[in-house]
């Protein structure tokens, strides 16, 4: 195994998409289950929103000309000729010197021209009312179709609904969202020293943490992932999974299966099946340089480290990208401007992902690296963020501005 002939992270995508291209299914569903699943086409509104003139303050419709002149010196009285009422039609029509009290949100007359705020008026008995300051024309009174316009896109094909856009999706009268399906992906950790959820703890073994955390990271991005049982470092056991796996997945992830030094099977188990060839043996990143690209009966199989801050950042680095790509996701992570707190120093030849927490000194916006080692989970799981430097670059001065991808 060539482990050390490696490519680059942009190569190593190009290979997937390349050679793993595959169109996904759509389905509707209700906007309750549409978090976090990407548009498959187009949305568009069914109705303006709002669908009447409404105002956007407490107080009374009135006609500008009316109350040009108003102020608290010189209030303006008006024949208050009845209400609206929320959720009802309004079918007063105002004559010159005429006022309709309207609440917020309520429907205004037809031909009102703007809403005094309660605040600058003073109600005299029940048929009239003290204007207290002017309006424009069309002051606190929003529009027809002023927030959403019937038959406007509100949603490209790729984007991501969010927790806010359901709000947007149920007041432009959409009830059916069109989606893609989610992607299916087997995830299957291996060695004889990992132990499944309810397994206790003996001898030096460990707890399956990479299955959990992967499974966390796909879930963001509308996966299905699957968690297989861990695998013993044996060959028979690793193919049978992985068969499976194959057969129940779109894609399959083996974490332990590509460290040098390991009782490592995941190679050997890949070229068992008959339609398979290894595509990448290393990637030029750091850390995750022992991943493995390869393809069984055309789907695609990832052989990840088995250190979890390693699996953790090939999956930001490579799988993400990839499944997004499938998706024609419109918008990728979260970025925001940091200074770099430290001189670092880095080996030019491949990227390098560092852990950084984010905050506050002096006005500015400061990120400050977590140096962890590979096998520790608690500064992966607890960071606001990770940066990406670049392979040909040696390093970042402190001072310098860089840019953090947000969890």
């Amino acid at each position: 195994m060539k482990l050390f002939d490696v490519v680059s992270t942009k190569e190593a995508l190009n290979v997937m998409k390349e050679n793993f291209s595959f169109k996904l299914s759509e389905e509707k569903v209700s906007f309750f289950n549409s978090v976090n699943r990407y548009v498959s086409q187009d949305i568009e509104s069914e109705i303006n929103v709002p669908h009447f003139r409404k105002s956007l303050v407490d107080g009374y419709a009135v006609l500008a000309k009316d109350v040009f002149l108003a102020s608290e010196s010189n209030p303006v009285p008006l024949n208050l000729i009845g209400e609206s009422y929320m959720g009802e039609i309004c079918n007063k029509i105002l004559d010159s010197e005429e006022a309709v009290y309207v609440p917020t949100g309520g429907m205004v007359p037809v031909n009102a021209e703007g809403v005094v705020m309660i605040e600058y008026a003073e109600k005299l008995g029940e048929d009239t009312v003290l204007i207290e300051k002017g309006v424009s024309l069309n002051d606190n009174i929003v529009e027809i179709g002023e927030d959403i316009k019937e038959k406007e896109r509100i949603y490209e094909k790729g984007h991501l609904i969010n927790e806010r856009d359901i709000g947007v999706l149920a007041g432009a009268n959409i009830n059916s969202i069109p989606v893609y399906k989610k992607v299916v992906v087997g995830i299957i950790s291996t060695g004889d020293e990992i132990l499944d959820l309810d397994e206790g703890i003996r001898d030096a073994k460990i707890k399956d943490i990479n299955s959990y955390m992967l499974y966390g990271q796909l879930s963001k991005i509308s996966c299905e992932p699957i968690i297989y049982p861990p695998a013993k470092d044996n060959l028979e056991e690793i193919i049978e999974l992985m068969d499976k796996a194959i057969n129940e997945c779109d894609m399959v992830l083996i974490s332990g299966g590509s460290s040098v030094g390991k009782k490592d099977e995941t190679i050997r188990a890949i070229e068992s099946f008959e339609n398979s060839k290894v595509l990448i043996e290393g990637i030029a990143i750091k850390p995750g340089k022992p991943t493995i690209v390869a393809s069984v009966n055309d789907k695609l199989i990832l052989g990840l480290p088995g250190h979890p801050l390693s699996c953790g950042f090939v999956v930001e680095a490579i799988v993400k990208p990839f499944i997004l790509s499938l998706f024609n996701a419109k918008k990728d992570n979260r970025i925001i401007l940091c200074e770099f707190a430290y001189n670092y120093h880095k080996s030019k030849g491949r990227e390098e992902y560092i852990a950084v927490d984010i905050k506050e000194e002096s006005r500015k916006i400061i990120c400050v690296p977590i140096f962890a080692k590979s096998s520790v989970i608690k500064h992966f799981a607890n960071c606001d963020g990770y940066l990406k430097i670049d392979r040909e670059l040696e390093g970042i001065h402190k001072g310098e501005i860089v840019k953090v991808n947000l969890f």
